[in-house]
């Protein structure tokens, strides 16, 4: 019976109580097999300790990515085992030096980079393995970080975009500000609400940038055409590109937009004016001469309004510049051919009376196709061969019902 009275007073055992210690003399055998009942083993603990020869294992492996030239390319790693885990990353079967991390990122990605292999061998004290191969391809060319002269959401390269809020307007008479976002170019087409007594309304969305990203603002504008002239030095400035441009002479209206960077941008602004016939060795001019044409309008006489910008970190870039003026219903597939020979659309604009300039840009030499998802009356499309940069809308227009083209049509490339 004492040895049951000892139990309850000491149910865990954490110690020996005194009784214990006077019961070890005359029971021996009968405390010691209540003390191993009881858990009283000297180092006992109620959690547990990982074996120190714990095996390494891969929880995910490097996955095959399409990266845009001009970019870098990050394969990751998740491995478990007894610390510490080391890590080596091999490239076509050559050690990478210096590259002992569980993720590792390229230099900036070029075409002789396409099909490269990238694997990462783990190990420690006990054990080795090595992951899958990924592989690495090379997809169309990227606008520089900085150069916010097309392809606009293609600058943000922080995590979560999209995952942030969005908002979406209309501007006419006045001005709209979106701090820290990025936005579409106006929405083009006879859908607008135009009239002689009230002028234009143009719709447009923006996205907030992911957390942690600032310092672009967009911004959207509608006014009198009358003032366009003293309106536009308004908004040139070394750290602001012009989105896009429509110009509506029968309602005396117009509507732009453009992207503002915090920064010191070094953007060099440029207008030209020019009939029709000349749009084309115009824009060749400027792309020979590292420019880019962001927006694009026709005035009250058909001449095509041409905005182009050089960059500071562009002075020696020869770009090869296509256009194509076409009626509404065909905007999209001009878009898509010319984003299956590598151009990026950098300016859109245009009203169903003179047609719709498409202007396609792409850096000299460049064949990639460029990603594009596409959104017309007849359906949404996406993009089968995506990379890994973000879409950009480039292209809205939007159609009354009853003409050839009615409904929204859009173009978004990467």
């Amino acid at each position: 019976m004492w040895l049951q009275h000892i139990k309850l007073i000491n149910p865990g055992f954490p110690c020996m109580s005194r009784s214990v210690r006077k019961a070890l003399s005359v029971g021996m055998a009968s405390l010691s097999f209540l003390l191993l009942a009881n858990g009283c083993a000297a180092g006992s603990s109620s959690g547990s300790t990982p074996p120190s020869d714990q095996a390494v294992n891969i929880i995910s492996q490097p996955a095959s990515m399409t990266a845009p030239l001009g970019r870098t390319a990050t394969f990751s790693v998740t491995a478990s085992g007894a610390a510490p885990l080391k890590y080596q990353w091999v490239r076509n079967g050559s050690e990478i030096a210096g590259a002992t991390e569980a993720s590792y990122t390229t230099s900036a990605v070029s075409s002789v980079d396409s099909g490269s292999t990238f694997q990462v061998k783990i190990s420690n004290a006990n054990s080795s393995i090595s992951s899958n191969v990924a592989t690495l391809t090379a997809g169309a060319r990227a606008p520089a970080i900085g150069d916010l002269r097309y392809l606009l959401a293609q600058q943000v390269t922080l995590p979560g975009f999209g995952q942030n809020g969005a908002k979406a307007g209309v501007v006419a008479s006045g001005s709209e500000t979106i701090r820290n976002a990025v936005g579409t170019p106006l929405e083009l087409g006879s859908f607008q609400a135009c009239s002689p007594a009230s002028g234009c309304a143009w719709g447009f969305s923006a996205l907030f940038l992911p957390q942690g990203m600032t310092g672009l603002t967009m911004w959207y504008k509608g006014g009198n055409l009358s003032y366009f002239d003293s309106d536009l030095q308004s908004i040139i400035a070394s750290n602001t590109v012009i989105t896009s441009l429509d110009l509506e002479p029968a309602t005396n209206a117009y509507g732009i937009s453009w992207v503002q960077t915090g920064q010191s941008g070094g953007f060099d602004y440029r207008l030209e004016i020019v009939p029709p016939a000349e749009i084309q060795s115009t824009v060749a001019q400027d792309g020979a001469e590292s420019r880019i044409i962001t927006a694009a309008s026709f005035d009250a006489k058909g001449q095509a309004y041409l905005v182009s910008y050089g960059w500071q970190g562009d002075r020696t870039t020869a770009y090869d510049v296509k256009t194509v003026i076409v009626a509404p219903q065909d905007a999209a597939t001009a878009a898509i051919q010319l984003a299956g020979a590598g151009y990026a659309i950098s300016a859109f604009g245009g009203n169903d009376t003179r047609g719709y300039v498409l202007v396609g840009t792409k850096v000299v030499g460049d064949t990639l196709p460029r990603p594009v998802n596409v959104t017309t009356p007849a359906g949404y499309t996406p993009a089968s061969n995506r990379d890994s940069g973000n879409f950009t809308q480039v292209l809205a227009l939007h159609e009354p019902y009853g003409s050839p083209s009615a409904g929204y049509t859009s173009i978004q490339e990467q």
